[in-house]
């Protein structure tokens, strides 16, 4: 029999929301004159729903705790992250890193070498406790919470600027405030039918006064801020779901689609690698930054971005990968051990009943 393909919709998705957070890593390092700061808060607005997308996502499928996926996971973190780093040192970027940032491509998960995979983790750790608390909740109080939520680390942040969390949006809080939105989706919202012309609309409405409300402060000010369109703010959550709901009653089988998406981790993890490698022996595109169609070509570069990454990880793991897992089988083992002889040991010190 053969095996059913999962829905594409939401595996096109992260696709989607994958070039666009590479768009706006590029969109916000350079802006050379006033259409390109206008340019820039465009996609940012349009862009910074990525990584959001990314978590509700996580919260609707629901995050399983499976130390053995999870280990494999840094596997292929620890893997990229060496690489990234000897190419750096090659380049002759990271003879000025310190210690610190050395040690952050080394131990890429406590290093926080990415914040979005650093949090990842600290969420999938405390998935099993957020996914029965939330499924014992009446849908009535789990609105609620997700409400309370919502005033506090994002509407005081949207409305007065002060940013509770002191991350902007970029850390574990955010994340979880994402991920129950997802699976308040999953648990009360699946039946509901969603109309994408209206969908399509609430979006524009939100991104659009969005990008007038940072508008309004690039006047003001004559800098490019975007504070309303950072991760934590009611516009970006707000459109998020528009985006992801919108993709959600999409709905078509491609094997394509799907085994791309499922590099995603990877090639997020790459980015920067290989943004180093496009400039340093391909085509470096960045002496263009003074054209007018520099916005356009760094979504070109995107694209390529990602057709390199997911190539190069296939051939990971197609090398690599009955390596790695055998790797990642020893280290739970391993772990397993550890867990029993901690428990013993605990035992007969009389902390553990």
């Amino acid at each position: 029999m053969e095996k059913k393909q999962r829905d594409s919709g939401l595996e096109l998705l992260r696709l989607v929301a994958l070039l666009l957070i590479f768009w706006i890593h590029g969109a916000s390092s350079y802006r050379n004159n006033e259409l390109s700061a206008w340019l820039c808060i465009v996609i940012e607005t349009v862009g910074n729903v990525g990584v959001p997308v990314f978590v509700l996502i996580s919260g609707y499928f629901g995050i399983r705790l499976k130390p053995k996926k999870m280990i494999q996971l840094d596997l292929m973190l620890i893997f990229y992250c060496w690489i990234g780093l000897v190419l750096r040192f090659l380049w002759g970027e990271a003879q000025s890193y310190g210690g610190e940032q050395i040690l952050s491509y080394v131990f890429p998960v406590i290093g926080r070498n990415s914040w979005y995979f650093t949090c990842y983790f600290a969420l999938a750790f405390l998935s099993p406790f957020l996914n029965e608390f939330v499924e014992r909740l009446t849908k009535e109080n789990f609105r609620k919470l997700l409400l309370t939520m919502l005033i506090i680390f994002s509407g005081i942040t949207t409305v007065c600027f002060f940013d509770i969390t002191q991350d902007g949006g970029k850390g574990i809080v955010n994340m979880t405030l994402l991920y129950l939105i997802g699976r308040y989706i999953r648990l009360h919202e699946e039946k509901r039918t969603y109309t994408r012309s209206k969908l399509v609309g609430a979006y524009l409405v939100i991104s659009l006064a969005c990008i007038a409300l940072n508008g309004v402060l690039y006047v003001v000010t004559g800098t490019v801020q975007n504070r309303f369109a950072r991760d934590n703010t009611l516009f970006t959550i707000a459109a998020s779901v528009c985006i992801f709901l919108l993709f959600k009653e999409i709905h078509f089988e491609s094997k394509w689609v799907n085994a791309a998406a499922s590099h995603v981790p990877a090639v997020f993890t790459m980015e920067w690698t290989l943004r180093g490698i496009i400039t340093a022996y391909m085509f470096n595109y960045l002496a263009w930054n003074e054209s007018s169609w520099h916005e356009l070509i760094l979504l070109g570069i995107c694209v390529l971005l990602i057709v390199m990454g997911t190539i190069i990880d296939w051939l990971r793991l197609t090398i690599f990968g009955r390596i790695e897992e055998k790797l990642a089988d020893a280290l739970y083992a391993f772990w397993l051990k550890v867990g029993k002889l901690g428990g013993k040991v605990l035992a007969k010190l009389g902390l553990l009943v």
